[in-house]
């Protein structure tokens, strides 16, 4: 018996490590402590179809659970599909499987394509005269002329929206957002200017860049402008909306002005939340410069609050530092630094306020709170799993953003990138907005310069002398025992840090 478990065991082991060499970076396999297993598949040729086969310890004894993840296919398909998976696992119980249920799943989606492709035939079973052969032809013919007369205007491609949007001066760039389709996490949504729009071929492999057939939809601010599924096109009017991008963008600011949404932030007090001790709107990139620090941005007199507002992220997910060691290093250098410029006193993150962020969201509502939440809760034991071994973060050497963001570097293994990975595509699947613009750059901020100080400094900048010989200093290191979703309101709790809707302990 013990040799049977032994060789179901090393099948199961194989079997994974099969899935991984097939699929590449489109499957995913979690390991749970007990022989349990977590398998995401979503296979480059289905476009957004993805599969989900959360694999219990007795496997292949009992078959996985199977769920299937498109936002394409219909509710009935998709139940139509399980009901089909199910069968052929059932069918090969004591085997493993799911590379056979997923090649299933990949013949079921063509021959469903397939008979939707074609057209119904005679319903007598009679064969076909050669009168009303002749007569469908001409039929045939008559209808291919009528869509000959009748065709759709051509559309203008996603690469002539790129091309309007940079070289256009009258319209501003970064108030475009671009929607494509990630393989693994679905339909993303991310700033215009967060790409490289350069040829993919001369790109860097740390600069965000995207093949441009897989960009599905631009918006302006909020409203979409152009859609490649619904043939939208209110860019350029291509598709006989006889609207452009430039109507749009009037018709917005109207609308705003309207319900008096439209006000600009001129006082001086008015800083929205740059005196926070939030770091969590810093846009991070690594490889290229990027400007998109928005708690510095002089350009807020020409921009409406209602818009800020909504682009800004308003929650993150973060590790917090509970290593009183250190907290302690971080004060240290925090006080040498106040020592020789006590005017940098309001840029300073608090000891209980520090932390490592894994993503940035946008929740609209009690109700995405709420489902955040819950998801986090959900995927505790998937967490859980990733981190069985243990990730301790090395906290250590200094370096700043744009000059003006001072952080500690955190040094890490590929575990705990996998599992920042792992916990973003859970979010993306859960339908929640994910706001970062940038690839990860793992750092914990000890102070950013605020609009008020800057203005007393009469510079955005740190000055380097104030840091350079913390270059090297060892703050020492961070187990990961927990993850939290902290909202960045001003309100904190008793001991300083961030109010967390939901905390998941990963011990």
């Amino acid at each position: 018996m013990a040799g049977s478990e032994s060789m179901s065991t090393n099948e199961v082991a194989q079997e994974m490590a099969d899935l991984k060499t097939k699929y590449g970076k489109y499957c995913k396999v979690i390991s749970h402590t007990g022989g349990t297993y977590i398998v995401d598949i979503m296979p480059c040729d289905l476009q957004d179809v993805g599969f989900k086969f959360p694999v219990p310890c007795n496997y292949p004894a009992v078959i996985p659970q199977i769920i299937i993840k498109s936002s394409t296919m219909t509710a009935l398909d998709k139940e139509q599909l399980l009901k089909h998976l199910t069968s052929v696992a059932d069918g090969l119980q004591g085997s493993v499987m799911i590379n056979n249920l997923v090649e299933a799943a990949r013949a079921w989606i063509e021959q469903k394509n397939s008979e939707k492709g074609t057209d119904a035939t005679a319903q007598s079973g009679k064969p076909e005269s050669k009168k009303a052969k002749n007569k469908k032809i001409k039929k045939t013919k008559k209808i291919k002329e009528d869509v000959t007369d009748e065709k759709k205007p051509s559309m203008k491609t996603a690469e002539d929206v790129i091309s309007r949007i940079l070289w256009d001066d009258n319209l501003p760039s970064d108030a475009f957002v671009v929607g494509y389709i990630d393989r693994f996490l679905g339909i993303l949504e991310k700033s215009f200017t967060a790409f490289s729009w350069e040829d993919l071929a001369s790109v860097d492999y740390n600069v965000l860049a995207v093949p441009k057939h897989r960009i599905q939809y631009f918006k302006y601010k909020d409203v979409t402008v152009w859609d490649k599924t619904q043939r939208l096109d209110n860019v350029f009017g291509s598709t006989g909306s006889k609207l452009t991008i430039l109507d749009v963008m009037g018709k917005y600011e109207d609308e705003l002005a309207r319900k008096g949404l439209n006000e600009v932030a001129n006082n001086e007090g008015e800083d929205y939340d740059d005196d926070s001790d939030s770091d969590d709107d810093i846009t991070v990139t690594i490889g290229t410069v990027s400007e998109n620090y928005n708690a510095d941005s002089d350009d807020d007199a020409t921009e409406d609050s209602f818009w800020t507002d909504k682009l800004r992220p308003n929650h993150f997910i973060a590790v917090r530092i509970t290593n009183s060691d250190v907290v302690s290093a971080v004060t240290d250098m925090q006080d040498a630094i106040l020592e020789v410029e006590p005017r940098y006193a309001p840029c300073i993150i608090p000891g209980g306020a520090l932390h490592v962020t894994l993503c940035v969201l946008r929740l609209d509502s009690p109700e995405q709170v709420s489902n955040a939440s819950h998801m986090l809760q959900s995927i505790q034991s998937e967490l859980k799993a990733l981190i069985s071994s243990g990730i301790a973060l090395q906290i250590e050497g200094v370096d700043t953003f744009f000059k003006r963001v001072l952080y500690a570097k955190v040094h890490c293994e590929q575990n705990f990138l996998d599992f920042v990975d792992h916990l973003k595509m859970c979010i993306s699947q859960e339908g929640l907005e994910i706001k970062d613009a940038h690839e990860f750059v793992p750092h914990m901020t000890l102070m950013k310069t605020t609009r008020p100080v800057s203005r007393l400094m009469g510079t955005k900048n740190i000055d380097p002398s104030l840091y350079e010989c913390f270059h090297s200093l060892e703050f020492g290191r961070q187990n990961i025992e927990s993850i939290h979703l902290c909202s960045m309101a001003e309100s904190r709790q008793e001991d300083g840090f961030y109010l967390t809707p939901a905390s998941v302990n990963l011990q």
